[in-house]
């Protein structure tokens, strides 16, 4: 084995020794910091100060890998050659690096951006477009929602940084669920909205304020009512609006309010 070789694997191993070193002294940091103050912190800013962490980490990695991998090439005469043509040619390359990267690279800096404004947290339960979920990573390239039907949705982070975005996390974390139920046309709003409520009212802790029981369509035949109900942010959104159905035209058939 030549020499330049060995310098080269050794320049290799030092360096990425040397990146996972600051990676776990930042973790060893950062949950240091978490166990010294975060029950002096409330959960929401804790779920920030995670998200920064994560961004920044992988940004400083990438960061250090870079720097090792040019190292490594320096070694030997065509390759430090090849480094030094590069480095003398960095404005064109930019340039040209720029348009062939210009999606990855709004994606990366979006990320970073998502990271310093906190519109969107590890944990949070956002919606962006017609996806909404809770965000269960945000990468370099992309944010992963899971949705409540337990799909991973990969969001690009340029997406995320220029799409409106609503956080269902944010001063009032509680789900919403929302139900339809009909009932006939002639049939009395104010009856079938006290039955309801009387139905659901203490399901999954709620209380006559965390429910709401609206017309929300009118057909030739059946009058549509939305109930809505406020929920704590673990729910299972499926599995209760099922009950809530039910229990809703359940309440409904014994006043005798469902269409014929």
């Amino acid at each position: 084995m030549s020499e330049r070789v060995r310098s080269a694997i050794i320049t290799g191993a030092v360096g990425l020794a040397v990146v996972l070193a600051v990676r776990l002294a930042m973790r060893a940091a950062f949950l240091g910091y978490r166990s010294r103050f975060g029950t002096r912190r409330p959960p929401a800013e804790i779920a920030g100060q995670r998200t920064r962490f994560v961004i920044v980490q992988r940004l400083v990695t990438v960061v250090l890998l870079v720097i090792v991998a040019w190292s490594v090439l320096q070694v030997f005469p065509s390759t430090n050659a090849l480094a030094r043509s590069l480095l003398a040619s960095g404005a064109v390359l930019t340039i040209f690096l720029g348009i062939a990267l210009s999606g990855p690279l709004t994606n990366i800096g979006a990320g970073f951006l998502l990271g310093l404004s906190q519109s969107v947290r590890l944990g949070d339960r956002v919606t962006i477009a017609d996806v909404t979920g809770t965000t269960a990573e945000i990468t370099l390239m992309h944010t992963v929602l899971v949705t409540d039907e337990g799909r991973r949705v990969f969001v690009p982070n340029g997406q995320m940084a220029s799409s409106i975005i609503t956080n269902r996390s944010i001063d009032d974390p509680r789900r919403v669920v929302s139900v339809r139920l009909p009932i006939a046309l002639g049939a009395s709003v104010e009856q079938a909205r006290r039955a309801v409520l009387a139905a659901v009212e203490g399901f999954e802790g709620c209380s006559p304020a965390d429910l709401s029981v609206l017309v929300a369509d009118l057909t030739e035949t059946t009058a549509w009512l939305t109930l809505s109900a406020h929920l704590p942010p673990q729910s299972d959104v499926s599995s209760v609006a099922a009950e809530l159905r039910e229990r809703g035209l359940a309440a409904l058939s014994r006043e005798q309010l469902l269409p014929a």
